[in-house]
């Protein structure tokens, strides 16, 4: 009785066996099925990605032709996932169809063999991806500096022509749709081509016809960024309908020119006040100090010709900007024998509202003061000429404006940690000791700015 019990076990267990090696090699099978299938499809979804990716890149692309950009995305969709990789069967269809909002669509399917649904029926596993880019709107205003520094050597100036014409050329393609503009500074800040479309003889024509002269007016560049022929106003937009704005600012100095307003003679004036100095010896550094003067001349802001001034206003002679019988600024006009004045009569000045402003007055002086000495007015104006700038810089970050900075040359020449303060970060920031180095970098933002415009 034993033993027919015993080999009553040695049969049920030789039965479980049978039946646990079937489920096993089942759950094999199907481990495999659905590791290739995770693997087909993933790699399914990088290619259609890729496709429409391209093709979103290329929606604007003259070269093409009409739905150009569809096939292209189709191709790349093929190139990426040919016939029988990952074992799969038959040839992949790739389909690229153009959505709104500058959007393009890829889907693709493929079929993958099956090992355990082959045993029901099924020798092939259907599988599909779908991708979606869009290629997003940009405004770019390029802000270069030409003051007389970039023609010391007259290399640097020429470099930065070619430069810059590299830069706008590389968005020749696009310029139907991708808007652009340009911004030079001096002493003066000019908008020398408004924010548009169709942008790149015109652009190329100026940059090429710029010359080196005057000081760095680095706030009064930027600001004019927003102001008219500038960027559009971005801030009530939401971040998914939102253009893509991009400041291209290049400098090889520090400031040393500012924008304000002022008042002379009881009449209000909105001009430049620059520093001025011996050669090499205005580029607003602390030992520069001894060296430099503010201008004995208001600058019109929108002249185009260094020298163009206001007749008579002196920037230098501060005070509270009222006429001779009305201000408080006077000057001995007749002594006794002992020397003391017996006689007054008021001069003209000139009142600085910058000195009213969130910058506060010259150190140790009221806003008002009369005749402040230069040994006081240039480290403040030096210090309010790069806090101007920092503050505009900031002002456009605020409206979602991304701020690419080129600086040229060495810190003798620039401050490097101010100009990434003036950057959208260090990704944003490039140093180039010598200016044959800023083609390599205008391209390099040109395609990192292109990259940036495909989500």
């Amino acid at each position: 009785m034993k033993i027919s019990i015993i080999r009553n076990r040695r049969g049920a267990v030789l039965i479980i066996f049978a039946i646990l090696l079937i489920v096993l090699i089942g759950f094999v099978a199907l481990a495999v099925d659905v590791g290739r299938w995770y693997n087909v499809r993933s790699e399914l979804s990088k290619a259609v990605d890729a496709a429409a990716i391209a093709g979103a890149k290329n929606i604007s692309n003259p070269h093409l032709g009409t739905d150009g950009h569809l096939r292209l995305a189709e191709e790349i969709g093929y190139q990426n996932f040919s016939s029988g990789y990952l074992m799969t069967t038959g040839t992949p269809t790739f389909t690229a169809t153009a959505l709104s909002d500058h959007r393009i669509q890829v889907t693709g399917s493929v079929n993958s063999p099956g090992n355990l649904a082959s045993l029901f029926g099924v020798d092939l596993i259907p599988t599909g991806a779908l991708g979606i880019a869009r290629k997003n709107e940009v405004e770019i205003m390029l802000v270069l500096d030409r003051s007389g520094s970039m023609g010391s050597p007259s290399s640097k100036i020429a470099d930065l022509k070619t430069a810059a014409r590299s830069f706008v050329s590389y968005f020749e393609d696009t310029q139907d749709t991708d808007k652009m503009g340009l911004i030079s500074f001096a002493t003066t800040a000019r908008v020398d081509v408004n924010l548009g479309n169709n942008y790149v003889t015109t652009m190329n024509n100026l940059i090429n016809a710029m010359s080196a002269n005057g000081a760095t007016n680095a706030e009064d560049a930027l600001i004019r960024s927003i102001g008219t022929g500038g960027f559009t106003d971005q801030t009530g937009v939401p971040g998914d309908r939102r253009v893509q704005q991009f400041a291209i600012f290049f400098s090889d100095g520090m400031p040393t020119a500012l924008r304000d307003q002022f008042k002379y003679n009881n009449a209000d004036y909105d001009g430049v006040v620059y520093g001025s100095g011996s050669s090499g010896r205005a580029n607003c550094r602390t030992t520069d100090y001894p060296y430099m003067s503010v201008s004995t001349g208001l600058q019109r802001p929108n002249s185009n010709t260094t020298g163009d001034f206001f007749p008579g206003v002196n920037p230098d002679t501060t005070g509270d900007g009222k006429g001779t019988s009305t201000t408080n600024c006077r000057q001995c006009t007749r002594r006794d024998w002992l020397g003391r004045c017996i006689a007054w009569a008021g001069y003209l000045n000139t009142k600085w509202y910058l000195f009213e402003s969130s910058l506060g007055a010259v150190p140790g002086y009221t806003a008002e003061a009369c005749s402040i000495p230069e040994s006081a007015l240039v480290p403040y104006f030096c210090s309010a000429a790069r806090q101007l700038a920092l503050n505009n810089a900031e002002t456009l970050k605020s409206r979602f404006i991304k701020i690419y900075v080129i600086g040229l040359g060495t810190n003798q020449d620039i401050d490097q940690a101010y100009l990434r303060s003036l950057s959208s970060g260090d990704s944003y920031t490039y140093i180039a000791p010598d200016s044959g180095e800023l083609k390599a970098i205008f391209n390099a933002i040109a395609k990192d700015i292109k990259l940036r415009l495909v989500q």
